[in-house]
C-alpha cells in the first residue's frame, strides 16, 4: 500500500510529496542538481548545505597531507560511509526499503576526488556532481543515498510539516545520520516525531515529487559529450578523444581531473539548462503505479485454480502465467505495454507481470523475489514456497538482441546457480513475426533441449501483446454478407 493509502489521506494539489509505496523500494531517486534550483522556501538552504558537508571532508582531507593513517583522514573516511536511508523507500532494493547503501568502495572512491581537488587548490565546490565526475561518475542510487543522508534533517522537518498538516500519527523514532556535526565533523544521530511504516515498524521520511530522476542530471557521457563540443580541438592532443563514447569510466575521470575548469564550466552551463523531475502522474516506465495497475488485472482474472499443499506449487505457477497472458491478450493488458505507437522496454513487461502476480502470491502464502541475485546475474523472478519448492521466472521480449541466449544459456545456468528445477521462460511479442505459430514453436523447441542439457525442467511461453482493434470496432465481413443473403431471401419470398 502506498502512504496515502496507510494513512488514509485524500491528497490534494497543495500536496507535492511523492506518494511512495511502503512495502518496497521506488526505482526513482533525489538528484541534488534538482534540489538545487530551489531558491525560496523550505529547501532554499538546502544545497548550500550540501555543499558545506563536502567543505568539511575537504578541511579534514587538506590536514591530513595526504596521511591515511592520519587522523583527519580517518575522520573523512567515517563522514563519506552512507548507510541505506531506508526511511525513503526509494532505490533499487526488492522486496523491502532495505538496501545496501554506499559502501566502502565508493567511500574510497570519494575520498580519491576529494584528494585530487584539494591537490587542485580547490576548497569548495559549486556541485557534488564535480567529485563524482572525478571519479568517473556513479549510479544514480549512490547519489541519492548520500544526498539523502547529508540533508535528512531537512527531510525530516518537510515529512513533520505534512504530517502535521494531515492530522498523521507519529512516533519517537531512532533515526541514523539524521544531522552532520561541523564543529566535531562527525555525524550524529537523533530521535524525531516521525510516521511508522507499518511493513517494517520503522520511520516514514518524505521527498518532494521534484527532486526525483531516474538518471541524474550531470553525468561522464554528459560531460564526455559537452567537453568534446567546447574544448575539443584542446583536447585532442592530451588524448585520444572519442565522441562515440567507446571509452571507459577511469578515461573520462581522468579527463574530468586533468580539466577542472572545463567540469565547471559543464555544471555551470547545467545550472541554466531545463531540469525536468520524473513525471510521477504520466509514469511513462510503469515505475510507479505497476502496483495499482495489476491490482486492476487481477481483479478482472481471479484464479482459476488455488494451491492447497506444497505438491500443486508448479501447477500454481503455471496458473498465474497464463492468467497474466490472457489478461494481456484478452483484457486490453496490451495497451499499458504500449506507448503510442511503440512497445515498451523489457523493465516495464517485467514490472507489469509483477504487478499482477504479487497480489496472487500474497494470497496463497507465496513468496515473490524480483531480480534475485542467481549467482552469475540477475534472474527477474524467483518464487518460493520452502526450499524444496521454487521456481523461476524470466521474462524476455522477443525483439531482445540476446533472445535465444536467454532460454538456451542464461535461464538454465540461472535455475542450476540456484538449485531450481523449475523454471519458465516468457516471451513477449508485439509483431506478427514475433507472435507466428513458428516462433512459438521454435521457443519450445529451445526450452525442450535446455531442459536437456541441464536436466532442469523449463518451459517456454509466448505472450502476444501485438495492438488489438477495439471489439467495438471489429467487423466480419464474412458474416455480414451472409446475413445480407438471408434477409435479401426473406424480402423476395412470396406471401401465403
Amino acid at each position: 500500500m502506498r502512504f496515502s493509502e496507510v494513512f488514509d489521506l485524500p491528497t490534494t494539489s497543495t500536496d507535492d510529496w511523492f506518494d511512495t509505496f511502503l512495502p518496497a523500494d521506488t526505482a526513482l531517486f533525489v538528484d541534488p542538481f534538482l534540489i538545487w534550483d530551489e531558491k525560496q522556501g523550505h529547501w532554499a538552504g538546502a544545497h548550500e548545505h550540501l555543499i558545506d558537508f563536502f567543505e568539511m571532508v575537504f578541511e579534514l582531507v587538506k590536514e591530513s597531507q595526504g596521511n591515511e593513517d592520519g587522523i583527519s583522514w580517518k575522520q573523512a573516511q567515517k563522514l563519506l560511509l552512507f548507510p541505506e536511508p531506508f526511511e525513503f523507500c526509494l532505490g533499487v532494493s526488492e522486496g523491502s526499503p532495505h538496501g545496501s547503501g554506499s559502501g566502502k568502495g565508493l567511500q574510497q572512491e570519494m575520498l580519491e576526488g576529494v584528494k585530487v581537488a584539494t591537490g587542485l587548490g580547490i576548497g569548495r565546490i559549486a556541485h557534488m556532481e564535480m567529485l563524482t565526475l572525478f571519479q568517473g561518475g556513479m549510479g544514480v542510487d549512490r547519489l541519492s543515498d548520500m544526498t539523502c543522508n547529508i540533508l535528512k534533517s531537512y527531510f525530516i522537518e518537510y515529512t513533520q510539516e505534512v504530517a502535521r498538516r494531515h492530522g498523521i500519527p507519529m512516533r519517537s523514532s531512532r533515526v541514523t545520520n539524521a544531522t552532520w556535526d561541523r564543529e566535531f565533523c562527525r555525524w550524529k544521530d537523533g530521535t524525531f516525531e516521525l510516521p511508522i511504516n507499518p511493513y517494517i515498524g520503522k520511520p516514514v521520511i518524505l521527498t518532494p515529487e521534484r527532486f526525483l530522476r531516474q538518471i541524474p542530471v550531470a553525468t561522464p557521457d554528459g560531460f564526455w559529450s559537452y567537453a568534446w563540443s567546447t574544448a575539443g580541438s584542446e583536447l585532442r592532443g592530451d588524448l585520444t578523444f572519442d565522441i562515440a563514447r567507446n571509452v571507459g569510466r577511469r578515461e573520462k575521470a581522468k579527463l574530468a581531473r586533468q580539466n577542472p575548469d572545463i567540469v565547471a564550466l559543464y555544471l555551470r552551463q547545467l545550472e541554466d539548462n531545463d531540469k525536468e523531475p520524473y513525471s510521477v502522474s504520466d509514469d511513462p516506465n510503469l515505475i510507479v503505479k505497476w502496483y495499482e495497475l495489476g491490482s486492476k488485472l487481477t481483479e478482472g482474472k481471479p484464479l482459476s485454480f488455488v494451491a492447497k499443499n506444497p505438491e500443486e506449487f508448479e501447477k500454481f505457477i503455471e496458473v498465474i502465467i497464463d492468467n497474466f497472458r490472457q489478461s494481456i491478450e484478452e483484457q486490453d493488458g496490451w495497451q499499458i505495454l504500449w506507448n503510442k505507437n511503440h512497445g515498451r522496454e523489457e523493465r516495464v513487461a517485467q514490472a507489469l507481470f509483477r504487478s499482477c502476480v504479487i497480489h496472487y502470491c500474497r494470497a496463497n502464502d507465496i513468496d515473490l523475489t524480483g531480480e534475485s541475485n542467481a549467482g552469475r546475474g540477475p534472474v527477474d523472478f524467483k518464487f518460493s514456497q520452502g526450499w524444496s519448492k521454487r521456481a523461476l521466472v524470466e521474462i524476455k521480449l522477443v525483439r531482445n538482441t540476446k533472445f535465444w541466449d536467454g532460454i538456451l544459456a542464461q535461464q538454465p545456468q540461472y535455475q542450476v546457480s540456484e538449485e531450481v528445477s523449475r523454471g519458465f521462460f516468457v516471451a513477449v511479442g508485439y509483431t506478427d513475426a514475433h507472435c507466428h505459430p513458428n516462433l512459438k514453436k521454435k521457443i519450445d523447441e529451445a526450452a525442450r533441449l535446455a531442459s536437456q542439457h541441464t536436466g532442469k525442467k523449463i518451459t517456454g511461453m509466448l505472450i502476444d501483446a501485438r495492438q488489438k482493434t477495439s471489439a467495438s470496432k471489429l467487423h466480419d465481413s464474412e458474416l455480414s454478407s451472409e446475413l445480407k443473403r438471408d434477409k435479401s431471401a426473406d424480402e423476395t419470398e412470396p406471401s401465403g
